[in-house]
């Protein structure tokens, strides 16, 4: 479960180091939403060719020591998630339109959400720890889907905004997500959401702010979340129970979707800092790190 709420104020630290930091594609296509294989091996990505090169289309794997990047599937998918087993990715397929759920050897994508549900620009779907739930949104709702049974359960829903599933808490009972607060307005925060829809709290505490996408870290005491500031993103680190961040990149360029490795040392996440959308890893000196909230903290 995540730790408790804390409530101590949002200060910021000078950036570590970016010590490690390697870019893994370098293709003229977009990339995009990568995603840590739960054994490691593999980061996988969403490229896009556009009609320039539609044959690029689809899902991706990268290993994260480099080499050629291996084309998976020639559907269009975005925001990719693994099973916790490996066995599987669900994904946004159809333009964002459908979500779909495919082999991790390949294959043919199956649609799993019904037109019923209508699913619009894309609903980021996240497999639960044990692998029995994925968690999605659809407009200003999130949903929970039970894969044994195919029930759907409605555990949020506010009228004007829109939750994006980041991820669970480690037993399953809470949903981090990034809540936006209108379809125009560009403040976002971090929530954890009840999982059985009983309630929710709010992890950072600025009343206006700029938070994307965040993972949670494979030991559950920290997010990786993403904070921007007009056009510039980075990568930042912070307490599960909410509080300070720590700066992980600086860069005049746009830094975004964070994806821990399964051993806690590396971050994998898209950046524009080479001029184009590509797939980059950097190493994490998580104890730094951890001494520096608990110095926040103080």
């Amino acid at each position: 479960m995540l730790l408790m709420f804390c409530s101590v104020s949002i200060s910021a630290v000078a950036a570590q180091d970016e010590r490690g930091a390697r870019q893994l594609s370098d293709d003229p296509a977009q990339d995009g939403f990568p995603s840590w294989s739960p054994d490691g091996r593999y980061i996988l990505f969403s490229r896009y060719g556009g009609d320039v090169a539609p044959e690029k289309n689809g899902l991706w794997l990268v290993s994260p020591d480099g080499g050629d990047p291996q084309q998976l599937t020639t559907a269009i998918g975005e925001h990719p998630d693994w099973s916790p087993d490996g066995r599987y990715i669900a994904f946004d397929g159809d333009f964002g339109n459908s979500i779909q759920i495919v082999s991790a050897s390949g294959g043919t994508p199956i649609r799993i959400v019904p037109e019923s549900i209508p699913v619009f620009r894309g609903g980021q779907p996240k497999w639960s720890p044990d692998g029995s739930r994925i968690a999605f949104k659809e407009g200003p709702n999130l949903w929970v889907l039970d894969v044994s049974t195919g029930r759907f359960e409605k555990v949020f829903s506010e009228s004007g905004k829109m939750p994006i599933a980041n991820g669970w808490s480690l037993d399953g009972t809470e949903i981090v997500v990034s809540l936006r607060e209108g379809a125009e307005n560009r403040n976002w925060s971090i929530w954890a959401i009840s999982a059985s829809g009983e309630g929710k709290r709010q992890l950072t505490l600025e009343k206006e702010s700029a938070y994307r996408y965040a993972d949670l870290s494979p030991d559950g005491s920290l997010l990786a979340v993403v904070w921007c500031e007009e056009r510039n993103c980075d990568l930042w680190i912070m307490s599960s129970a909410g509080g300070n961040r720590v700066q992980i990149t600086s860069h005049p360029s746009y830094d975004d979707g964070p994806s821990w490795s399964p051993d806690g040392t590396r971050i994998a996440f898209v950046s524009t800092r080479s001029g184009n959308f590509d797939i980059w890893t950097i190493e994490v000196d998580v104890e730094k790190v951890r001494r520096e909230l608990a110095e926040l903290g103080q």
